[in-house]
Parts: structure tokens; sequence; C-alpha cells
């Protein structure tokens, strides 16, 4: 009888556990998704790129200088001020891209190259990183937050000892 108990009230329990939906592979539905937003960064236009970012004060978002933004307002400043500098820019999808998603959650990890030209004629270029959490609002996938980052120059290699 004390068996039968317990596994009735394990069975209770394990009932009384939340609900986590499934996480499924997101990737075909989201990356048209990101391509659009990283066209939009690449209009250097903030009005074309702020409908896919959440607005409240207190989300966080990591870029590749400054260090990081306290919400979308001081992101958006951020980025005033350093495309400023910019002539044009193009930044487009590399080739890993991954996307997942939890019921009205989801995250997407990607690879992106990022070319553009200065004002003053520099041209720049490379690979870069990123990690977008996103938010289902409606019908719309908003993101609440973002991790940018540029990979370090790799060292060279230690001098050859002497004998």
């Amino acid at each position: 009888m004390k068996l039968f108990a317990t596994a009735c009230c394990l069975v209770l329990l394990a009932a009384c556990q939340p609900y986590a939906p499934p996480a499924e592979d997101a990737s075909a539905g989201l990356r048209p998704h990101i391509d659009k937003v990283l066209a939009a960064w690449s209009s250097l236009d903030m009005a074309k790129v702020a409908p896919y970012y959440a607005k409240e004060p207190d989300l966080m978002f990591f870029d590749v200088s400054p260090f990081q933004y306290k919400g979308w307002a001081a992101y958006e400043e951020g980025f005033r001020k350093t495309s400023a500098q910019w002539q044009s820019a193009s930044i487009a999808v590399g080739p890993e891209f991954k996307a997942t998603r939890r019921g009205d959650v989801a995250w997407a990890v990607y690879t992106f190259n990022f070319s553009g030209t200065l004002k003053d004629g520099t041209k720049m270029d490379g690979p870069a990183r990123a990690t977008n959490i996103l938010e289902k609002r409606g019908p719309d996938w908003i993101i609440i937050h973002e991790h940018v980052s540029m990979p370090m120059p790799e060292a060279p290699p230690p001098p050859a000892e002497k004998r």
C-alpha cells in the first residue's frame, strides 16, 4: 500500500509541473526575419531598425562598441552617433544560422559578414557573430536581447626557440 501511495504522489507531483512546450527548430521561419533585420541595419536608418526591437528601458543589448546599451533608447542613440561616420554598410547573414523556438520565445545564433565605407573613404569588412533572443508579440517577432561580437585577430605564433 505504501508503494501505491508513493507512486500516486509522484504522478501527482509530475502532473503539477508547469508545462514547457518542446523546443523546435525555427531556422526556416526566423531566417527571413533576421535577413530583414540586417537589411534594416544596412540602411543606417534607425527608423527602419526600430520596429524589430523591444523598447523596454531595462533590456540589455551588447554590441561591438561600445560594450553595452541599456534599453532601446540608448542603443538607438549610440548607433546614430556611430553611423554618422558611415557612408554605407552591408550586413548579411553568413553560412551559420540556427534558430530555436519554445512557445513565444525564440533564439537565433548566426554569423554575419559586414562591409562598409566610412565617409572619409576608408573601407572596413569582416566576419562577426550574433545572438538574438526574440519574443512573439502579436503577429511579430521582436528582439528583446542582442549580443554582437567580432572575433579577435589570431595571435601570432610564438617565436621559435633558439638553440
